[in-house]
Parts: structure tokens; C-alpha cells; sequence
């Protein structure tokens, strides 16, 4: 018998479908490859350069102003009062020779101060007047004596024995001179007893007031202040 032959199949198409898998599976194995490293990109973008400002440099502070120097305050008086007045700003304290509590004579101008010197004239009647004393202790003897700065009461009328009594109650640590004629006084004015002087090394006024007050009493210390401040 002879062998019968098979019929053959045309195998081009099943070649070219298992052509096209593998292609298929090649592709979507590169596919899947690529994936992850487009993923990662775009979960972890690259860092963007920010551009840093440079810090502002520190402002330079300000220089503090020096306080303004003191200056001594003007004297203003009425026409009536400045007829009072038989001295004034520039002209020098009269000379003159008084006695003290204790009966002595002093020269005024030798008690004067190196720098300056008040010389304040009171009555023991008046509670102003007293008040004043008191000041004279507290606010210039206390601040200013180791400056260079005296301080000198004259009183004006009052017998001796007056005088004392009043300094018991009121202690001072000044000189304390006595004029019960009001003989100095006249040389300075013509009334309102309560009067205050400021006076340089030379005793020239430099300053004055012709009552007492808490004006009086914060002006007098400006002056003083000024006095003091210049060279």
C-alpha cells in the first residue's frame, strides 16, 4: 500500500499571530519597565533653586542727643518792682561788714564761695523767709558746697536774740550775718526783703529774685547748674 500524503496547512498565519505576541509581550515588558522611573519623577519632582535675599543690613542706630546744657533763667520784672532794685544782673554785690550771731564782724566779700554764692536776705517773722533757710540746707549747702558753692543768710531787722531762737528751731550750716539797721539792705533795694542772689567767684549777680517761692526756689538751682556748667 502506498502512504497516503497529508494536506499541509498554511502555517503563515499562526507565524505571524505568534509573531505579533511576542512583539505584544516585548513592548509591554518595556512598557512596564519605564513605568516606575516616569513615576518616580514625578513623586519626586527636581528641587527648584530658590534665589536667597541677603539678610538687610542692621540700620545703624541712632545717635542719642546730649541733653541741653542748663542755662540761667532770665530775670523779668515789672517796671514798678525793677524800681526797687539798686543792683542788678552784672553789677557786683555791695562791700559791706556785718556781725554775725555771735556779735563778730565778718567781711561779706571774704565769706564768699570759690565759685559761687547765695546770699539771701530774711526776717524770722515770715514763714516764706523760714522756709528758705531750710532750703538753703537742703538744696545747696547738702548739693553743692563741696562744688565750690556757698550760701550766706542776712537778716534784715531782727534783733540778735531773735535770730537765734529761730536758727534753734531751724539749724543751719551756713553763716548767718545780721543787719538790725536794714543799713546793708538799703544798698541793694528799696523794699521787698525776701530777695535771693546769685553770685560768681567775683561776686558779680548773676542771677536774683525778689521774693521766695517754689519758683524762685527751682530757678535758683538752675542758675546754679548753669553757673557751674561753664567752662
Amino acid at each position: 500500500m502506498g502512504h497516503r500524503r497529508l494536506p499541509t496547512a498554511d502555517c503563515r498565519p499562526v507565524i505571524r499571530g505568534c509573531l505579533a505576541l511576542i512583539v505584544g509581550m516585548a513592548i509591554a515588558v518595556a512598557s512596564g519597565c519605564s513605568k516606575p522611573e516616569e513615576e518616580t519623577k514625578i513623586q519626586n519632582p527636581e528641587p527648584k533653586t530658590v534665589a536667597v535675599q541677603p539678610a538687610p543690613a542692621a540700620a545703624r542706630p541712632a545717635l542719642e542727643q546730649p541733653p541741653p546744657r542748663p542755662t540761667i533763667p532770665k530775670v523779668s520784672l515789672s517796671k514798678d518792682l525793677l524800681a526797687t532794685c539798686r543792683v542788678q544782673v552784672g553789677d557786683k554785690m555791695p562791700v559791706g561788714e556785718l556781725r554775725d550771731v555771735d556779735g563778730k564782724p565778718q567781711s561779706l566779700q571774704k565769706l564768699f564761695g570759690k565759685k559761687l554764692t547765695v546770699v539771701f536776705f530774711w526776717i524770722a517773722e515770715s514763714p516764706y523767709s523760714m522756709g528758705e533757710v531750710e532750703d538753703q540746707n537742703d538744696d545747696v549747702v547738702k548739693d553743692y558746697a563741696a562744688k565750690g558753692v556757698q550760701v550766706i543768710g542776712i537778716n534784715q531787722g531782727d534783733p540778735a536774740e531773735k535770730v537765734r531762737a529761730a536758727l534753734k528751731e531751724t539749724p543751719v550750716k551756713y553763716p548767718v550775718l545780721l543787719d538790725a539797721s536794714g543799713a546793708y539792705f538799703k544798698k541793694v533795694a528799696t523794699e521787698k526783703t525776701l530777695r535771693t542772689y546769685l553770685l560768681d567767684a567775683q561776686g558779680k549777680i548773676l542771677w536774683f529774685d525778689t521774693e521766695y517761692s517754689r519758683a524762685t526756689r527751682r530757678d535758683l538751682l538752675q542758675a546754679i547748674d548753669a553757673a557751674l556748667d561753664k567752662p
